[in-house]
């Protein structure tokens, strides 16, 4: 069903230039918007002219912390750094840092000093510092040297009075999450990107980024000290009202070229993996199929295959603003590249699939799975020179990131592709050195495969789909009753039984979501949308078999009940589609709702990220009795009341 066209991809691929054009981006240093950005956004179009595509189009977005867009995000002001020096003049004279030699020692989005610097004390704080921690002007006119990254000890700054902020922190504290956490002694020169707000407000501030051998060093002089010491620091940067660049091109399709495939690879972030790598291969997938189109080895797509690139997240927004419309109909799917360049046998790591999110389960997990299976067996020779270069890959839960667009607002099944964990994440050290040729390469071909097989699917695609899922999804039914019982077989274990009923059908319930969107490459094919039910219908059954078979061995005396029926509310199978994002703050709705809400109870909130625009309300509160049931007449209840508010559109 793919092995042609990932062989043609495979012939196809240049790493080599795929590698050149990830040191070009690197050099632009594109943190957030402004010059650097810009000039990244400026190569990204001329590559993607030269690469054949269409329409390639830079727009210039307000970056003025005014303009709003979906759900009333801004994007913080443009930044424009021009060079900045910290030093120390008491009771030595010796330059800590300049911009001019690592620019991520100065923190993203730092205001400008007065003419010639400032010259202070500095006040020295350990662990976590809330405003709240904090009482107003208690650090009036000095610095502030923090082991936390900067942008967290922000606001206490700010109230504080602190003109600047100094941090030698390495790793982020949310790491610790995420083993394993960077350590001081993993790189000690490492510096770290650190990032302001970039919002308006009257008190400037700017900070600046050490390394632990920087920071070591300033600890020591000011322990060692008999008098004060003293550091001059000088910058000048500005923020503005300027502009956040979008960019996009496109591989346009034939008899469905208004449905679109989107791929999108944030632009800000200025390592080499983080995240020029994704933007890059980005460049090399739209030259390699469209050199494939023009050929004749490859048929054209029916679909659009769309590229974009911006701030991660956020810098997505007001283009998904402006075709709003289109969600969920003609955007059928997309795909995220983040991080994907990493030398996995030289640094570590893997390269992780993240899955979709709990709430919209998608095919495209199954579908990328097969890919990737297929790529990692491939001989290391056809995508680099090192026969001994590793691909080691795994699946992780859903992570968000630029992948936002799976939640069921968007209701685009968007798989997201990183090497992970990453020991010089968001670094100076994340360097155009550290690249693999054959992470790069491997990654392609799977992602090439993915666009091109989902942009050229008819109602045959489809049933493969549906097929995929169903199996993927039977995996991870048998692994979960698996892991459930394991360790727990000694004794009947009724309340463990229970349990393992409950979750093992709730990912049934998954799993039938994630065969039957299939259906959208079927439209109109009664034949194909029948083989999806059926196979729906079969992985349903076996979830049923197999949380029973489960629960019987932690317990062989449990009488295992069918799934109740939801009870007979008339409004059942309305659909609701929601209108915004997130949902709406109570604070926000009106008094009389306000009231309804708190009547139907804090759980109500559960709702809203299972309203995905296809859901009757029956279904939802199906998939909402695993974490504690709320009946249907609850369910209807917020929808109506939602609706009232604007927040969902009920046909």
């Amino acid at each position: 069903m793919f092995r042609s066209v990932l062989d043609a991809i495979i012939g196809e691929l240049n790493m080599g230039s795929c590698l050149r054009d990830i040191a070009n981006h690197w050099s632009c240093r594109c943190t957030v918007p402004g010059p650097g950005m810009r000039r990244a956004a400026e190569i990204l179009k001329r590559r993607y002219e030269e690469s054949g595509t269409t329409g390639a189009e830079i727009i210039p977005y307000p970056a003025d912390d005014r303009t709003e867009f979906l759900d009333g995000s801004r994007n913080p002001l443009e930044w424009r750094p021009e060079d900045a020096t910290l030093s120390v003049v008491q009771p030595v004279k010796e330059t800590i840092c300049r911009y001019a030699e690592e620019p991520l020692c100065l923190v993203s989005n730092s205001t400008a000093t007065p003419p010639g610097g400032v010259t202070a004390e500095v006040v020295v704080r350990h662990g976590p510092l809330p405003a709240t921690a904090v009482a107003p002007g208690e650090m009036a006119g000095r610095f502030l040297f923090t082991d936390q990254p900067a942008g967290t000890v922000e606001a206490a700054a700010r109230k504080a009075g602190a003109i600047g902020v100094i941090s030698d922190c390495i790793s982020p504290p949310w790491l610790v999450q995420y083993p394993p956490v960077r350590e001081p002694e993993d790189a000690p020169d490492l510096v770290m990107w650190t990032i302001f707000s970039g919002r308006r407000d009257d008190r400037p501030l700017f900070g600046f980024n050490l390394s632990v051998r920087q920071g070591r060093r300033l600890r020591r002089l000011i322990e060692q000290s008999s008098e004060p010491v003293r550091l001059h620091a000088e910058v000048r940067a500005e923020l503005v009202e300027g502009s956040s660049d979008f960019i996009h091109a496109t591989i346009p399709g034939t008899d469905l070229a208004e449905e679109e495939i989107w791929v999108l690879a944030h632009l800000s972030e200025p390592g080499a993996r983080d995240n020029a790598s994704g933007c890059c291969l980005s460049v090399e997938l739209a030259r390699t199929l469209t050199a494939l189109i023009r050929q004749g080895v490859l048929p054209p797509p029916r679909r659009t295959i769309r590229f974009m690139h911006a701030v991660e997240v956020h810098g997505f927004l007001p283009f998904i603003d402006a075709n709003r419309d289109r969600l969920g109909r003609q955007v059928v799917a997309g795909l995220c590249l983040d991080s994907v360049g990493l030398d996995l046998a030289h640094d570590g790591g893997f390269l992780v699939l993240y899955r979709s999110p709990e709430q919209n389960a998608s095919f495209v997990d199954g579908l990328m799975e097969t890919l990737l299976g297929a790529v990692s067996a491939e001989p290391a020779a056809r995508f680099s020179r090192d026969n001994y270069a590793t691909f080691p890959w795994r699946t992780a839960p859903f992570w968000g990131n630029d992948a936002f667009i799976s939640d069921g607002f968007f209701d685009i099944p968007t798989p997201q592709l990183t090497t992970w964990p990453d020991r010089y994440y968001h670094s100076s050290h994340d360097t155009p050195d550290r690249m693999s040729a054959d992470t790069l390469g491997r990654v392609g071909a799977a992602a090439g495969s993915f666009l091109y097989l989902l942009a050229r699917a008819d109602a045959a695609e489809a049933r493969w789909f549906g097929l995929l899922a169903a199996d993927d999804w039977k995996r991870r039914i048998c692994r979960a009753v698996t892991e459930k019982i394991t360790g727990g077989l000694s004794e009947p274990n009724p309340a463990a039984a229970d349990q393992l009923v409950a979750s093992v059908r709730h990912l049934g319930l998954q799993a039938r979501d994630a065969v039957m969107q299939a259906a959208r490459f079927a439209q109109g094919d009664p034949g194909a949308n029948e083989v999806l039910r059926a196979l729906a219908d079969d992985v349903s059954a076996f979830a049923e078999r197999e949380a029973i078979g489960g629960a019987r061995l932690l317990d062989p005396t449990v009488e295992v009940a069918r799934p109740a029926a939801s009870a007979g509310e008339p409004d059942g199978e309305i659909v609701a589609r929601r209108l915004r994002w997130h949902a709406p703050s109570p604070q926000t709705l009106s008094p009389a709702s306000q009231e309804r809400l708190a009547a139907l109870g804090p759980n109500a909130a559960r709702i809203w990220p299972w309203i995905n625009g296809r859901r009757t309300a029956r279904e939802i509160e199906e998939r909402l009795r695993f974490e504690g049931q709320i009946p249907l007449e609850t369910v209807v209840e917020y929808l109506r009341l939602m609706s009232a508010e604007g927040a969902v559109e009920i046909p």
